[in-house]
């Protein structure tokens, strides 16, 4: 019988949890609740050998969860203090839910809200693409002659300061239009 490494068994389980759509750490969990508490056959031995066996059995489970525990703590522990280095300004309040979800479907806190940052740029940067060319295609004739654009509220409401800054004077000439509730 052709004996199997280490690797190939965290392969098979890596597969099995991907399989039933589960992180490593939740399968894990469900093959210990699942066949954790088999019995061990204990048929001839004597009684204090088989409670001995069921202690003994029952520390190791005891002490595998308190090494897991800690070995999560400590990750946990070491990723807000990596965190905190790279986004020293941010509270655990400033961040969005979208990235609270990303870290519970295994992603770490600073790759989440990095990749949140990340996205939040570019939309930002789209929105001014998008707001400096229908300001340009929205420009008007002023009664000096000068050309300003033309902007609506919505416009204004998705600007970035620097863009509600440069764009200031056809802001409030447009705001002149604007109906509010």
């Amino acid at each position: 019988m052709k004996r199997i490494n280490n690797e190939q068994i965290l392969d098979t389980i890596y597969d099995l949890a991907d399989s039933m759509g589960l992180r490593i750490d939740q399968f894990i969990e469900m093959v210990e609740e699942e066949f954790g508490d088999q019995p061990i056959n204990t048929a001839g031995l004597p009684q204090d050998v088989v409670n001995e066996l069921n202690n003994a059995r029952e520390n190791k489970k005891n002490q595998r969860k308190k090494d897991r525990q800690k070995k999560n703590e400590t990750e946990m522990t070491q990723e807000i203090k990596k965190f905190r280095e790279i986004f020293p300004d941010v509270s655990p309040e400033d961040i969005p839910d979208s990235v609270w979800e990303d870290v519970q479907n295994g992603a770490t806190l600073s790759h989440a809200y990095a990749l949140y940052i990340a996205s939040q740029d570019a939309l930002n940067k789209y929105a001014s693409s998008v707001n400096e060319r229908n300001g340009k295609a929205g420009a008007v004739a002023s009664s000096d002659g000068s050309t300003e654009p033309v902007f609506t509220k919505e416009q204004v409401e998705k600007m970035s300061n620097k863009d509600i800054k440069s764009n200031y004077k056809g802001i409030l000439n447009a705001m002149k239009n604007w109906k509010f509730n």
